[in-house]
């Protein structure tokens, strides 16, 4: 059996568009992530208020996209919408507010969660001493419900870096998608689909590490004196 002759050499040759790509896929990350928080942040404390009206619509639409994989949700939004709506978006925008959309109703219960989490005791302890609202959210809640909120919302923004190689699915050039193409076109599948696996750590190591010292900081700075 011949042996395969790995040449990476390739990748040099294609260095302009492998780096688009990643800019490519850095961009529906920022703007999925911060749409995602948008979201989350709504639906959050109307999920949480002791108004049906507002509780059960919000658990229904968390429920609902949650149960929908988000490949379906992507490619049902980008050939369903037109057809059903009239609505006709770009596959990038597509693929930036369908992931929004799953990434949000996430974000929604891990918000929640973090803010349930708090010994409601704390707020009164904090409230006897004469503290403002603002202050107890700054001081006592806002910075407990922080750390027990940054694993999850760390992890759930790695799932989001990883599911953005679903735009590829509607022709968005990502870094998946542009891999595939030179795959195609160059014969060298695995020295792409090599450099697609290192581009993709190379963009989520940065991000846990950063939530590493972020984590550390709140530490240092509220629990240890």
């Amino acid at each position: 059996m011949q042996q395969y002759q790995w040449d990476f050499s390739i990748l040099w040759q294609y260095r302009s568009l492998l780096e688009s790509a990643v800019l490519m896929t850095g961009k529906i990350l920022a703007l999925s992530v911060t749409f995602g928080i948008i979201v989350g942040l709504i639906l959050a404390p109307l999920r949480m208020s002791d108004k049906k009206i507002l509780s059960l619509p919000a658990a229904a639409i968390i429920n609902l996209i949650r149960s929908i994989p988000p490949l379906v949700l992507v490619v049902w939004a980008y050939y369903c919408l037109p057809i059903l709506a009239g609505i006709a978006l770009t596959s990038y925008w597509t693929c930036v507010i369908a992931l929004a959309l799953y990434t949000g109703v996430f974000y929604a219960e891990i918000f929640r969660a973090g803010l349930q989490s708090v010994d409601h005791g704390l707020i009164e302890a904090g409230r006897s001493v004469g503290m403002t609202p603002g202050a107890i959210l700054r001081r006592i809640t806002g910075p407990l419900a922080f750390l027990r909120i940054l694993p999850p919302f760390t992890s759930q923004c790695i799932m989001a870096v990883k599911n953005s190689v679903l735009g590829s699915y509607v022709a968005v050039g990502e870094i998946l998608y542009e891999g595939q193409r030179l795959s195609t076109a160059t014969f060298r599948p695995l020295e792409i689909l090599t450099c697609v696996a290192l581009l993709f750590v190379v963009t989520i190591m940065p991000l846990t590490f950063a939530t590493g010292l972020l984590e550390r900081k709140v530490l240092n700075r509220y629990f240890r004196r």
